[in-house]
């Protein structure tokens, strides 16, 4: 994947995030004095308006700067600040109901951003249905299965003498078998099935027959590689009609969104685990591990694969904004809060101070998971 099209489509990603801040300012009265994308020095800017456009040579997020965020809003504003057309159109002057939208509303803008992406990929190559079959999706190249003859599409029906209606238990069932070999019963349209013997179903399927099959298991697979070198799923594409198929889309898009973000949050939570106890981030991809993941799924699946992709990345931007920590949307948040409930304005210096730490942190993690993507695909090499 070429490296200009990984970065214009992070920076997508991050366009459609700060609009959503953008958007959300604008609507609450206050004035944006300047969009940008990517962090300083400026390679481009120009004036629209009352604000500020402009690209930056950072490649590292974006940025939305209202009027009144800054430690020197305040002093100007005892010196009269911008003039009377520009009173009450501060971010500190807004309640806490206009505020709030505001710093969430990048969050917002990159849940429904991934929704959309994925409605678009599911209205296109069909909607996934959840099934009582468990289908062959993937086979590794020399592996047990591949060996055994399974094929794609093929629907394993048994396992060890054990009926299989979802993949979880499949994996379970493989997992616990000591011996070196497992006897699977297969389902496979009549027409694939070229010379060989068929046996009793315990269906019937027009056009679909059944044979049974020893597949050997691996003790110590490759990694990413299961005992059988086999990936399954009980998931199949459906293709409604055209005039359903967006809105199914969609609806599936608010799924895939939930789903991915209960994994992200999982993740995040396992990575936090091991920094308390010293470890550097192994599991997790920054620009580097994207940028090789990227152009590996736009070289092997193709375009909608690598859409889908990046669909989950928006999400992922989403919940880490949303996290309660200094610099972040989430962290933000927490001093608004603070200041609805008690009533007590934080003076914005020991904010900004508490800000410029949670940066800190956040770059030298970065750092730790860019030193992870390295290492790992140097060993990988």
């Amino acid at each position: 994947m070429n490296i200009f099209i990984f970065l214009f489509a992070l920076s997508v990603l991050v366009f459609v995030h700060e609009l959503g801040h953008f958007l959300a300012a604008k609507k609450a009265g206050i004035l944006v004095e300047e969009f940008g994308i990517g962090m300083p020095p400026k390679l481009f800017s120009k004036k629209v308006g009352e604000t500020l456009y402009s690209i930056n040579a950072l490649p590292i997020g974006g940025f939305v700067r209202m009027y009144g965020e800054e430690t020197t809003f305040v002093e100007g504003k005892k010196k009269g600040g911008k003039g009377k057309g520009f009173v009450g159109r501060s971010f500190l002057d807004k309640s806490l109901s206009q505020k709030v939208p505001v710093i969430m509303g990048g969050v917002f803008m990159n849940l429904m951003f991934a929704v959309v992406i994925f409605g678009v990929v599911y209205s296109v190559l069909g909607v996934p249905v959840e099934t009582d079959k468990v289908r062959v999706v993937g086979l590794s190249e020399g592996a047990p299965a591949q060996e055994a003859g399974l094929l794609l599409d093929d629907w394993v029906v048994e396992v060890g003498g054990e009926k299989m209606e979802e993949t979880k238990a499949l994996v379970d069932k493989v997992g616990e078998v000591k011996e070196d070999k497992i006897l699977l019963l297969v389902a496979r349209e009549e027409g694939e099935m070229g010379g060989i013997d068929l046996v009793d179903c315990p269906f019937l399927i027009e056009g679909w027959g059944c044979f049974e099959t020893e597949v050997g298991l691996r003790e110590n697979p490759p990694e990413g590689q299961g005992k059988m070198g086999v990936a399954v799923s009980n998931t199949q594409t459906v293709r409604y009609e055209w005039w359903q198929m967006p809105f199914r889309g969609v609806l599936v898009g608010f799924e895939e969104a939930w789903f991915w973000g209960k994994v992200i949050l999982q993740g995040l939570g396992t990575m936090v685990g091991g920094l308390f106890r010293g470890e550097v981030p192994s599991d997790v991809a920054g620009p580097v591990g994207l940028y090789q993941a990227s152009s590996q799924i736009a070289e092997k699946d193709g375009f909608w694969a690598l859409l889908h992709f990046f669909g989950v990345i928006s999400v992922n931007l989403a919940i880490v904004n949303a996290l309660p920590l200094p610099a972040l949307d989430g962290g933000r948040m927490v001093f608004i809060l603070f200041e609805g409930i008690t009533r007590k304005k934080i003076k914005p210096g020991v904010e900004m101070k508490i800000n410029n730490i949670g940066m800190f942190a956040l770059l030298a993690l970065m750092a730790l998971v860019a030193i992870g993507d390295v290492l790992r695909i140097v060993k990988g090499g």
